[in-house]
């Protein structure tokens, strides 16, 4: 078998990668069989695993025929055969510890001299979830179907009172029918909750940790993948999952995790498009210390009903607002808007010749100022920069272009797993492969 694996085959490195692992340090679960047959190593399993999603085959019942159909996982596992239910139970006991492995891929490709750490771009993309899109519950049918089954619970109550028993010491002669409708209350029970937590309108029962989210002019269940990914030879040195719709609250998340997974002097810059630049991420970063480059989402251009925000500099030296005009405006006090200190400048010309410019929609002239503002003021000043705009425009040629992988020639557009918790799994291993074939054409050279 030997003879029919080439040495440069990235079986052979898989195998060479997993072989200088520390399993049991990084987590994973070491059994001992007392009785009967002696259980697989995990240092096999994994190496399967690993097979299995370099090459597409995310499936446990396709891991265990290419067991015995594809020749260099045959040489990679010794002519042994695992079936399907033990490679389900690794992955469900080895959770944490795989996610681990994507972390020790990044200090690898760190210390192999793959990680430049000064240029790096972060993005996500939302990716379906594995439940169907039609087994989804909207808020107001669930409100609909919650009262129904209440109105048809009481009614066999009120049966059983008049047949001389207690609900509840009869709960056991209840019909099936009835335990069901008992379960399905309890969950759609549960659903409005978090609905009414998280202020969303659709619940899966079948994966209640999915969220509707736009991707591609639809609607589906999904969930929001993020990436580091740095410039020098395309590592990807941060990886998460988000049940949130959008990126608002990812920038500095991402930021710091990338950090702490290279774990050496941070990255000279990060930058991201517009969904991330949020006023209370921009100005978190630079509280932090974080050199990111993001363009801010507070403040649009000039339109027909006036200036926008932006337009209004803000000098927080004299605390005081200058108009387009060269006009200080008037401190009109300070107010609490959804919990944030605002405070509010109003325009005291009467006459001015671009008044009808200074005024916002409503037609008042007031200008609020929040916390971030002096933060966002000093990034839109880095972006009117050249050299800042073309960093920024290399962010799609270096997280673009991972995306592009993963989905069109690893055919990923769909997780295959169900869970926050698995589908954090299953993406770290994803970012796995991916690093790993960096390092494969460096190991091979």
């Amino acid at each position: 078998m030997e003879d029919w694996v080439p040495k440069g085959h990235p079986v052979r490195f898989l195998r060479e990668f997993v072989d200088q692992l520390d399993l049991p340090a990084l987590g994973f679960a070491m059994p001992i069989s007392h009785e009967g047959r002696p259980s697989y190593a995990p240092g096999l399993l994994l190496k399967i695993w690993r097979f299995g999603y370099h090459g597409r085959v995310r499936s446990t019942r396709k891991l265990e025929a290419a067991c015995r159909d594809q020749l260099p996982l045959l040489w990679l596992s010794g002519m042994i055969v695992p079936d399907h239910n033990s490679l389900w139970r690794f992955w469900r006991d080895n959770k944490k510890a795989l996610r681990q492995l994507f972390k020790q891929s990044v200090r690898l490709a760190l210390e192999a001299g793959l990680v430049g750490l000064v240029l790096q771009a972060v993005e996500g993309t939302k990716i379906q979830a594995a439940a169907s899109a039609q087994g989804g519950w909207t808020k107001a049918k669930m409100e609909k179907l919650l009262a129904a089954l209440e109105r048809e619970l009481d009614q066999a109550e009120q049966q059983l009172e008049q047949e001389g028993q207690t609900p509840e010491a009869a709960v056991y002669r209840l019909p099936e029918k009835l335990e069901d409708r008992q379960r399905l209350r309890e969950t759609i029970r549960s659903g409005l909750n978090q609905l009414a937590q998280a202020g969303g309108t659709h619940y899966h029962p079948k994966e209640p940790q999915a969220r509707r989210m736009k991707s591609q002019g639809k609607h589906p269940f999904a969930y929001n993948a993020q990436v580091v990914v740095d410039q020098s030879h395309g590592v990807v040195v941060a990886a998460e999952i988000t049940d949130e719709q959008d990126d608002r609250n990812q920038l500095v998340r991402m930021v710091k995790q990338a950090e702490g997974n290279t774990a050496a002097p941070r990255a000279g810059l990060t930058v991201a498009d517009g969904s991330y630049g949020t006023g209370a991420q921009i100005a978190e970063a630079a509280e932090q210390g974080l050199n990111v480059l993001v363009n801010p989402k507070e403040g649009g251009l000039k339109k027909d009903n006036g200036y926008s925000a932006r337009y209004f500099p803000y000098d927080p030296a004299t605390a005081t607002v200058s108009c387009p005009q060269n006009q200080t405006l008037d401190f009109g006090g300070e107010a609490r808007v959804k919990g944030p200190l605002i405070k509010k400048y109003r325009c005291h010309v009467a006459n001015s010749p671009a008044a009808r410019w200074c005024k916002d929609s409503t037609g008042r002239r007031v200008i609020e100022i929040w916390n971030h503002t002096p933060a966002v003021q000093a990034m839109r000043a880095r972006l009117a920069q050249a050299s800042a705009q073309q960093q920024l425009k290399k962010r799609g040629e270096i997280v673009e272009r991972h995306f592009g992988q993963i989905k069109e020639h690893d055919g990923f557009r769909r997780w295959t797993v169900r869970g926050l918790d698995n589908v954090r799994t299953q993406w770290a291993l994803i970012n796995l492969v991916s690093n790993l074939r960096v390092l494969y054409r460096h190991w091979k050279n």
